[in-house]
C-alpha cells in the first residue's frame, strides 16, 4: 500500500554532476512518429549489474521492437538517481530513471540541486517501490528505529557513500530520530560511509550494528544479511513518517511480512517508486510514442525485472504524484486518450 501526500520545500544542497558525453537529443521542432519514422534515443539507467540497469536495457528492447525499423536505442549504464534528473536537463540523455522523491527535488531547486530543472517532465512512474530499509546486526532488537537507537546510542552506523542516494535518506531519518553523525559521535559510535561489500563483511564480524539503504524487495545485500544472520528489521513511527514526508516528500508504503528470512511482520517505511523521465522540449509524438509503447506491451516490460511485477498503466503510469514530477504533453495525451486522466 501506498500513502501520498504532498511535498514541502525544504533547503538547498549543491551536487556535483560527473562529466558527460554529449548524446543526440531530438530537436523539439520535429514532429516525429516514432511507430514510422527511425529515431535515435538514449537512456541513461544506473551502473551494470544494478536493477536499473535490467530495466533500462529492457526498455531499450521493447523500443527497438515497436518503433519502427532503422531506430536506435541505446542503453548505456547511467547516472543513477540523483544524476539522471540533470544529465536529461542538459540535454546529455533523451530519457532517464528517476526516483520519483530525487525528480521533485531536481524540480524544485532542493538538497542536492543547487538550482530548480524546471524542464523536466515525467512520460511513466510507478515502475515499483523502493523502500528506505533498515536493518540491525541482533535479532531481538527493538521494532522501531526511534526505540534501537534509544538502545543503541552508540551504534556503528552504515550508510553507502556520500553522494548517493541511499545515504542521503538515511542521514534525513537519523537526523528525524536524533541520531545525526555528531550525536551519534558524541555517543561513541561512528558513521562509515562504504559498499555493499564492506557492509557484509562489518555485520559478519560484529563492526556494524545500524545499516540502511534504499532497497526493493529482495535486494541483493538485504537478503544475503537475512539468510547468513540472525538481524532485526526496524520500522518507523507515524511521527518519524509524517516528518519524512512533510520535509523531504517522501511517500509512505507497507513492505509486506515474509519478504525477508526473520521479517515476521509488516513494515511501515518510506516508499518511492521509479519513472521514467525526459525533458519537457522531448518531441510530443516521440514521448507519445514511448508511453504508448510501454503501456501497451507492459507485460513484456514486466517480464524484463521481478521488481517491476506489480508495475500497471492503468493505476500508476500517470500519477504525478508518484512521477515527482508533471507528465511530459505527449505522455499526458495518450493517459487523456485512455480516460486515466481529465
Amino acid at each position: 500500500m501506498i500513502t501520498i501526500k504532498a511535498r514541502r520545500p525544504g533547503k538547498i544542497v549543491e551536487i556535483w554532476l560527473l562529466a558527460a558525453a554529449a548524446l543526440t537529443v531530438v530537436p523539439a521542432a520535429q514532429a516525429i512518429d516514432p511507430l514510422e519514422e527511425p529515431v535515435s534515443l538514449k537512456v541513461s539507467s544506473f551502473k551494470v549489474g544494478s536493477s536499473w540497469y535490467v530495466y533500462g536495457v529492457t526498455l531499450g528492447e521493447l523500443l527497438r521492437k515497436h518503433f519502427a525499423e532503422g531506430s536506435i536505442v541505446d542503453t548505456p549504464p547511467g547516472g543513477g538517481g540523483t544524476a539522471n534528473p540533470l544529465l536529461v536537463a542538459r540535454g546529455k540523455a533523451d530519457l532517464g530513471l528517476g526516483f520519483g522523491v530525487v525528480n521533485n527535488w531536481a524540480q524544485k531547486g532542493q538538497f542536492f540541486y543547487d538550482q530548480p530543472l524546471g524542464n523536466i517532465r515525467g512520460l511513466v512512474g510507478g515502475l515499483d517501490s523502493y523502500y528506505l530499509g533498515i536493518t540491525a546486526n541482533e535479532p531481538q532488537a527493538p521494532d522501531t528505529l526511534e526505540a534501537y537507537v534509544q538502545h543503541r546510542p552508540d551504534a556503528n552506523v552504515l550508510l553507502l557513500k556520500k553522494g548517493s542516494f541511499g545515504s542521503y535518506a538515511g542521514e534525513q531519518v537519523l537526523d528525524l530520530v536524533g541520531a545525526s553523525q555528531e550525536a551519534v559521535s558524541s555517543q561513541g559510535g561512528n558513521y562509515t560511509f562504504t559498499d555493499f561489500n564492506t557492509v557484509k563483511s562489518a555485520f559478519a564480524s560484529g563492526r556494524g550494528d545500524l545499516f540502511i539503504q534504499v532497497m526493493t524487495r529482495g535486494q541483493p545485500t538485504f537478503t544475503e544479511l537475512a539468510e547468513t544472520r540472525d538481524i532485526s528489521f526496524l520500522q518507523l513511527t507515524d511521527e518519524t513518517l509524517d516528518g519524512m514526508e512533510a520535509r523531504y516528500g517522501w511517500n509512505t508504503g507497507t513492505l509486506p511480512a515474509g519478504i525477508y528470512r526473520s521479517q515476521e511482520l509488516p513494515l511501515r517505511l518510506p516508499l518511492t517508486t521509479t519513472s521514467i523521465i525526459a525533458s519537457a522540449e522531448l518531441d510530443d509524438s516521440l514521448a507519445y510514442g514511448v508511453v504508448k509503447t510501454i503501456c501497451e506491451n507492459q507485460d513484456a516490460f514486466k517480464a524484463g525485472h521481478k521488481a517491476l511485477s506489480e508495475f500497471d498503466c492503468a493505476t500508476l503510469a500517470w500519477n504525478e504524484e508518484l512521477i515527482g514530477l508533471p507528465l511530459h504533453d505527449g505522455a499526458a495525451r495518450y493517459y487523456r486518450e485512455q480516460g486515466w486522466i481529465q
